[in-house]
């Protein structure tokens, strides 16, 4: 991640983004994500998987699975990353390859999208 991208992340994730490798995934850590109006809880700490994982082309986990404005929990899955049980949405269609901060919108959008 470019300097200036590290930037843009942590104006909007808070101090402490940082970047790791684990297993060959490219792992952006996130202190703090803002979850679209009305979801439950409305922030967590999040981990950005930028790489291709389990049929997915990136996938965005959260400390514990979101309850939607709805009152609807999507369907979620658990992973270990970086020693920590996270937890994604079936979020598809979100490429890898934009900058991360637009990909961690993107996924976040989805939230809105069906809330």
């Amino acid at each position: 991640m470019s300097a200036d991208e590290r930037q843009v992340c942590q104006d909007l994730f808070g101090d402490g983004v940082c970047e790791r490798d684990e297993s060959g995934l490219r792992l952006i850590i996130l202190p703090m994500v803002n979850l679209p109006a009305g979801c439950t809880p409305d922030q967590s700490m999040g981990i950005y998987v930028a790489s291709p994982f389990a049929g997915y082309e990136s996938r965005l986990f959260l400390e514990a699975p979101i309850r939607l404005r709805s009152g609807v929990v999507p369907q979620t899955t658990t992973q270990v990353l970086c020693g920590r049980t996270m937890y994604a949405a079936s979020i598809q269609g979100v490429s890898a390859s934009l900058p991360v901060h637009q990909a961690v919108l993107a996924h976040l959008s989805r939230y809105e999208e069906a809330a």
